[in-house]
């Protein structure tokens, strides 16, 4: 059996521009923010992202770097720090997001 891991780079680029990405609200286990980077900087956008039981940084970063055309969650929030990702509520109500709630 082959070898399972990639690079980062190499897995970024199996993340199109449409492609639906799953992901967990979680601060305090990490967030994969060096994989979301490396999808940003490839140019990525259009996603539609997943939150499960939520989203936090890892949502708001997507949506703040122009990579996410729907967010599918009940919330996005930073916890402790904020109570709705900043760049989150800035880009649905200027109407360049989506939200569908999921509760």
């Amino acid at each position: 059996m082959g070898d399972k891991l990639t690079s980062l780079d190499e897995a970024a680029a199996r993340v199109a521009s449409g492609s639906r990405l799953v992901m967990s609200a979680n601060l305090a286990r990490g967030t994969p923010m060096a994989f979301l980077r490396a999808i940003v900087r490839r140019g990525v956008d259009k996603l539609r992202v997943i939150g499960v039981v939520g989203g936090e940084l890892n949502i708001d970063f997507l949506v703040g770097a122009g990579a996410v055309a729907a967010v599918d969650t009940c919330s996005v929030s930073l916890g402790e720090f904020a109570r709705t990702g900043p760049n989150f509520a800035r880009h649905v109500l200027a109407g360049r997001v989506r939200a569908l709630d999921n509760t």
